[in-house]
């Protein structure tokens, strides 16, 4: 059907559900061009250019073919990775497609959990130990990708973020 024309009145309701099924094809369909793709959430605020992190060749980033902020939760509900489905990096490959293509399929649990993140979590384990998907979560203690965790539960980050005494590339509240 149609994209809701107007917001979410509250997390879960239709218009939510709609963008989350949104979410996952405006990942798929460039994946499945063979583009890589850097999605992100609107409450996302780039410090410095991202991609530099995602093509450094010193690093051995280039082994993983998703890589994901950390979501700052550790509740059982996101296990085993905890990434965050409103910022992550993905390359364009055929696991990585059909990781984004077995999201699509499973859409009617994205509908029953009321939104994406869960399903992509329980799928991204499933594929990295079926398929062999690289996957990568950022952990917490990097300064490099913070969020609502940093904001909440640690001041004296926040003070050298502000104070731009951080190696920050985007902050995700």
């Amino acid at each position: 059907g149609p994209l809701p024309s107007g917001e979410a009145k509250r997390y879960g309701d239709k218009n939510f559900k709609a963008m989350m099924y949104a979410k996952v094809l405006c990942v798929l369909y460039p994946l499945m061009l063979g583009y890589d793709v850097l999605f992100q959430d609107v409450d996302i605020v780039w410090i410095k250019d991202p991609m530099e992190y995602f093509h450094d060749d010193s690093s051995n980033l280039s082994q993983f073919d998703v890589i994901f902020q950390h979501d700052g939760s550790k509740s059982v509900r996101y296990a085993p990775y905890s990434a965050n489905s409103g910022f992550y990096y993905v390359r364009a490959n055929k696991r990585s497609q059909y990781l984004f293509t077995s999201l699509l399929y499973h859409s009617d649990l994205i509908i029953t959990w009321d939104s994406h993140q869960q399903v992509l979590i329980q799928l991204l384990a499933e594929h990295s130990s079926l398929f062999g998907l690289g996957v990568k979560v950022l952990g917490l203690g990097t300064e490099m990708f913070p969020g609502g965790h940093h904001y909440h539960r640690n001041r004296s980050f926040m003070k050298k973020f502000i104070k731009r005494e951080t190696d920050t590339y985007i902050f995700h509240m």
